[in-house]
């Protein structure tokens, strides 16, 4: 396939394996987004708020936890001890401080969190997930992971999900990261 630049004659610098030609030097990053582009871009966006509408009003419906609350959990649950710096917990779920604040407040009152002093910084608390938390935790999971896999996971194919793995990769997902 031959590239071409503006003025009818080859590039000599040649498009990267697996990088769309039109990704080239030269084009402008604030161009108007193709057909093609505003599609998938758009798809994106309305197949994660679809799903995150639908997880979040299955988990409240059944076991009366957010899914906001749920994601503390789930983190909580992963951690050693079921303990972890409050700053951590919002940096590793990407949100404010004063937003993980008001949903441990909320976790604590239902008796699913401890706040508690850091052993090794008197400034900072921990969040520990307590033995009722752990049960909610595990109900929730049920429930996001039977919705999760019905709403998403089960339409597609092992050759869709391996292509969407490999998506996530080349746009810099972090695979390390747990979600479920």
């Amino acid at each position: 396939m031959s590239l071409r630049n503006g003025n009818g004659t080859q590039d000599a610098e040649a498009t990267a394996p697996g990088v769309r030609a039109d990704t080239r030097k030269g084009a402008s990053p604030s161009r108007a987004l193709s057909r093609n582009e505003r599609a998938a871009w758009l798809g994106l966006l309305s197949t994660h708020l679809k799903l995150l509408r639908t997880l979040d009003g299955e988990l409240v419906a059944a076991e009366r936890i957010p899914m906001s609350s749920f994601e503390v959990l789930l983190t909580l649950a992963e951690a050693p001890e079921g303990r972890l710096r409050m700053k951590d917990i919002a940096a590793s779920l990407l949100i404010s401080r004063s937003g993980l604040t008001r949903i441990v407040d909320d976790l604590e009152r239902q008796g699913f969190v401890e706040r508690r002093k850091c052993p090794t910084d008197a400034r900072g608390f921990d969040a520990v997930l307590t033995a009722a938390g752990t049960k909610a935790y595990r109900r929730a999971r049920k429930v996001h992971l039977t919705n999760l896999r019905r709403e998403f996971l089960d339409k597609l194919t092992e050759e869709q999900l391996t292509a969407l793995n490999d998506i996530w990769r080349t746009v810099g997902f972090d695979g390390s990261a747990n979600a479920c």
